[in-house]
């Protein structure tokens, strides 16, 4: 090989092979920092989109409406499933042996594929959770359901390759675009999950929650059999090593240490908020995930120059101040799914259908579907991506402080502020992911998209745990005075408000002395209010966080520049006909992010 270094740039050379053909952008502290021959592409020069690149993108939409389905479908449907199995002490684990694995999984899948390649990464990982389905649509045991989830957890490591591999086949200039498609495709899967889902259990309580698995596995075959057919991306590096020195080279300490503390962090986090704080399980394993990740962090910094975290990603101040945002980003979204759901269930849609239900929590999806054109089509036509972002967040405050405003009786302002804040994440997650996708090197943009997707979702996990400990406190200490407040005026006598308390947590109040149809509807409205209190609380305890990632994003640059017609990842022989000058200051744009 020869080595061409460019006078203008103190870290960046082109790299060509023996037959001059092939060339990328090589940082000497740190290694390429492009996809082999991809430069040498005139960014102001218009290139069309072949074929092979719309088929990947439908069968990444297909992959990101399975993802989406299946992050609301479980959750939606566990009281069934645990009723069904005859486990309700183990619902939690049933939505969390899911989760956990697929925050843990993601980084390290996408940083491998990064280096060696996305097919068999992508097929290797559909085929896992097309078992997994299998093995959760089957079985009459929770725990085998529960092995089930986990299997699909690491499989659900494939999301950074989904957000990452339909940007990188397009133009940059289409990133936005193309990144608003998914979102707007993916959301379907949240129509389907809660609509559809809706209706296979109201026909078949017993087993209508098999459909969830039953679906996503027809998901995971049209992408086994798409992927098989029709994806043959070029290499994405040079490697002289065998298999098996490209498996000594990764960073496996890295790994280990990642999955050392981020799986028992997530883990005490849902202890916390089934048992609480005080229970050991939930303290113990945060404290030992938290030294997990900081040992984790402190490897990845001054252990190695080429762990799964690579350094290249931090040169731009952007990178950490969007994962801040995306973590902001997450927390919203899961109250949205938790907060916002437990009200409509408790007490705004109580009294209606299973399927009214689910169509309440809509408003917010139907949001995201109204506005995520509009904002591709401003972003992609004036490319700006930071302050819509700016606008969406807004949208999430906005939001966060009308739902905390809201009554037991304010149903129709909560499918209002609903609405709003789908508004705010139809800018927010689509351009938050482009805005990671082009302040990071373009070999490196699936890591950096499965970061972006497990800081996501782990902040929205941590946000899930903080916020159901925010609300029973508050309910708890709320519920009593509120209770006793109410009944004792109606002739109730103090020393049974135990036993009525009791009863309304438990649902019978069959047993409880001197209760009278008046007194229990006192009580039952007490209760109401002192639980949309504690709602209201969880909604004002998230403003500092979106206020703060409002601050964060004034300072985030827009990567206007990067906006061009360079492909990163092109499924088709890059033509050099304009490998000129423009061309190569072009590809040292790319390789300086």
């Amino acid at each position: 090989m020869t080595n061409q270094s460019k006078e203008n740039l103190d870290h960046i050379e082109f790299v060509e092979n023996e037959h001059g053909d092939l060339s990328y952008a090589v940082d000497p502290r740190e290694g390429p920092v492009t996809v082999l021959d991809t430069m040498g592409q005139d960014p102001d020069t218009p290139q069309a989109i072949p074929l092979k690149a719309y088929i990947v993108i439908i069968l990444m939409s297909i992959g990101l409406f399975n993802n989406v389905f299946f992050g609301v479908a479980p959750p939606a449907s566990v009281g069934l499933i645990a009723k069904a199995l005859n486990a309700s002490d183990k619902a939690m684990w049933i939505i969390q042996a899911q989760g956990i694995p697929s925050i843990a999984s993601g980084p390290i899948i996408s940083v491998i594929a990064d280096v060696y390649g996305r097919k068999s990464a992508i097929i290797g990982l559909a085929l896992l959770s097309a078992i997994a389905c299998i093995i959760c649509m089957t079985t009459h045991n929770v725990d085998v359901l529960i092995f089930g989830q986990t299997l699909n957890g690491i499989s659900g490591g494939i999301s950074g390759l989904l957000f990452a591999i339909p940007s990188e086949v397009v133009p940059s200039r289409y990133r936005s675009m193309v990144q608003g498609f998914l979102s707007f495709f993916s959301i379907g899967g949240a129509y389907v999950a809660l609509l559809g889902m809706g209706a296979a259990t109201s026909n078949d309580p017993e087993n209508g929650w098999r459909w969830i698995w039953r679906t996503q596995l027809v998901c995971n075959g049209v992408m086994i059999i798409g992927f098989a057919l029709f994806y043959f991306p070029p290499p994405r590096t040079i490697s002289n090593l065998s298999i098996w020195g490209r498996i000594k080279s990764l960073d496996w300490m890295g790994y280990f240490l990642l999955t050392g503390g981020l799986v028992p962090l997530l883990m005490g986090f849902a202890w916390a908020a089934s048992l609480g704080w005080s229970d050991p399980h939930a303290y113990g394993c945060v404290v030992a995930g938290v030294l997990g990740f900081i040992m984790c962090l402190l490897w990845e910094w001054k252990g190695t120059a080429t762990g799964f975290l690579h350094h290249a990603l931090f040169r731009n101040r952007n990178f950490p101040l969007l994962m801040f945002t995306i973590a902001v980003e997450g927390h919203m979204f899961y109250a949205i799914n938790t907060m916002y759901s437990g009200a409509a269930y408790g007490f705004w849609f109580s009294d209606v259908s299973a399927m009214k239900q689910s169509a309440a929590l809509l408003p917010f999806f139907g949001g995201v579907m109204v506005i995520t054109p509009l904002v591709a089509f401003y972003t992609t036509k004036f490319k700006q991506l930071k302050w819509p972002v700016f606008a969406g967040l807004v949208s999430f405050l906005i939001a966060c402080i009308g739902l905390a405003t809201c009554t037991t009786d304010s149903w129709v302002r909560a499918l209002v502020f609903d609405a709003i804040a789908g508004f705010g994440f139809a800018a927010i997650l689509m351009l938050l992911v482009t805005l990671v996708q082009l302040s990071t090197p373009p070999l490196y943009i699936g890591v950096a998209s499965a970061l972006a997707i497990s800081t996501r979702t782990l902040g929205g996990t941590v946000g899930y745990g903080i916020n159901t400990v925010i609300y029973n406190n508050v309910y708890d200490s709320r519920r009593s005075s509120k209770i006793a407040q109410a009944v004792i005026p109606l002739g109730f006598d103090s020393n049974n408000l135990g036993s009525l308390i009791s009863g309304i947590v438990s649902g019978n109040t069959t047993a409880v002395p001197g209760i009278t149809p008046d007194i229990l509807a006192a009580a039952n409205t007490a209760n109401l209010q002192a639980s949309a209190y504690g709602y209201s609380v969880t909604w004002y305890a998230a403003i500092p966080a979106v206020v703060l990632a409002l601050v964060g994003i004034v300072f985030i640059k827009d990567p206007t520049d990067r906006m061009d017609w360079v492909v990163d990842a092109p499924l088709e022989k890059v033509h050099h006909e304009h490998a000129g000058k423009e061309a190569e200051e072009g590809g040292v744009k790319v390789a300086e992010t």
